[in-house]
């Protein structure tokens, strides 16, 4: 045999055919789902599968889309000043008591939620007066750096 010839053999035989690989990818797409991360990367021996989960579309943009898309609703649109506030950290969020609600009236800057990472507690504020217009989480709920949170008309 030549040289390398027995190496090249040996990998030959231990190379994973597609049905092997598709049922594994299947596999990891489920712990995938499952875990809530956002990346997953399996390697073994000389084949690597890396997952990745497709960015979510915030819900304040699939509301305003739908809104945009039927002109009888067009009342309901948002207003201009709305401001979406979106979490700085990746954790778990927490809202503060008591909890805020659509329509509620903030009165000037407050904490309205935290957002627990690695046991740090970092403030979500809602930075200035106006009126809760939509809550896109609960409490207890894992959130990505940049989620939407709340949207606050001012």
């Amino acid at each position: 045999m030549s040289p390398g010839g027995e190496k090249a053999a040996r990998r030959t035989r231990n190379r994973m055919t597609d049905d092997v690989i598709a049922t594994r990818a299947r596999a990891l797409a489920g712990a995938l789902a499952e875990s809530g991360f956002a990346r997953l990367r399996v390697r073994d021996g000389e084949t690597e599968i890396e997952l990745r989960r497709a960015p979510r579309t915030s819900p304040a943009a699939v509301a305003i889309a739908l809104l945009s898309a039927d002109p009888d609703r067009a009342a309901e649109r948002p207003p201009d000043r709305a401001e979406v506030v979106s979490s700085d950290v990746v954790g778990i969020v927490r809202l503060m008591r008591p909890a805020i609600a659509e329509g509620q009236e903030l009165e000037g800057d407050r904490e309205v939620a935290y957002v627990e990472t690695l046991g740090i507690r970092n403030p979500v504020r809602s930075r200035g007066a106006g009126r809760v217009s939509a809550v896109f989480v609960t409490d207890g709920q894992p959130v990505e750096y940049g989620q939407p949170l709340f949207t606050i008309e001012r």
